[in-house]
């Protein structure tokens, strides 16, 4: 019987599970960014670690599970995998040009990653309430946010990584006041490059799953009321408007209403 994956595995299968490509190249960084972790330095040293198929190391069970293999290899540089053919109906539908995704958890070691992608986000979306470089976030305070986080349980962020790049999060801040405990407010962002590619969506139905699991009976969200692709996301996952605050949101001297949603969890 073979050996289990290593959990930090995980979301590397997953997101090979998730992809449609015939042949797929990734760099180190990329994989390191699907795991949320770094790679042993065996990845780095030596084409054996990346060309074994069997126990007592099970990392390749990433791929393998999910029928590629790895035909190249660039060390320190890039892997390139390749999907077996299979007969099945759908092989000729497999879209070379098609992005895989997964969402899963931040990590400690996303902590920098994390920074540069939500600054990159208000410096693109006209909808953010931070200009960028205002909140001067350090890797040392967001870890030691995180530990709080894992502690309370009743906050988050979930990371969306699409073909090995930060596309996008969303953050679920709960309240620490014992009756309001059972609420949380969602916050979502995606890069400019992903929109209208259904990580929006897909972030929003894992952060609901997410509550879910975690004792949260209630989530809120802000939507500034000319934001309409929010306005139909969170409507079309069973988010309802519960009022309007008026002018709410100053913005180089335009006044903005916002638009108070709640969806309660079952």
């Amino acid at each position: 019987m073979s050996k289990k994956m290593e959990k930090k595995y995980i979301p590397l299968a997953e997101f090979f599970q998730n992809a449609t490509q015939s042949e797929i190249t990734l760099t180190y960084e990329a994989i390191e960014n699907i795991m949320g972790q770094a790679l042993p330095n065996a990845a780095y040293l030596n084409l054996s670690w990346w060309k074994k198929t069997k126990p007592p190391l099970t990392h390749y069970q990433s791929w393998v599970n999910a029928n590629y293999n790895v035909i190249d290899v660039q060390l320190g540089q890039a892997v390139t995998f390749s999907r077996l053919k299979q007969a099945r109906s759908d092989e000729n539908d497999a879209d070379e040009n098609s992005q895989a995704s997964i969402i899963r958890l931040i990590e400690t070691e996303d902590a920098r990653s994390f920074i540069r992608l939500q600054e990159q986000i208000y410096a693109q979306s006209e909808f953010e309430y931070y200009e960028p470089n205002v909140q001067h976030l350090t890797v040392q305070v967001v870890r030691k946010q995180m530990a709080e986080w894992r502690k309370f349980k009743r906050q988050t962020i979930l990371l969306c990584i699409t073909n090995g790049e930060f596309a996008g999060y969303s953050r679920i801040t709960g309240y620490k006041e014992q009756r309001l405990q059972h609420a949380a407010t969602i916050r979502i962002g995606v890069l400019k490059k992903f929109e209208n590619t259904g990580i929006g969506t897909a972030l929003l139905q894992n952060s609901i799953k997410w509550a879910q699991q975690n004792g949260v009976e209630r989530l809120e969200a802000a939507i500034m009321s000319h934001n309409n692709k929010a306005i139909v996301l969170f409507e079309k996952q069973g988010f309802a408007v519960e009022g309007t605050k008026r002018h709410s949101v100053k913005i180089d001297n335009d006044y903005y209403d916002e638009i108070i949603y709640s969806k309660l969890i079952d």
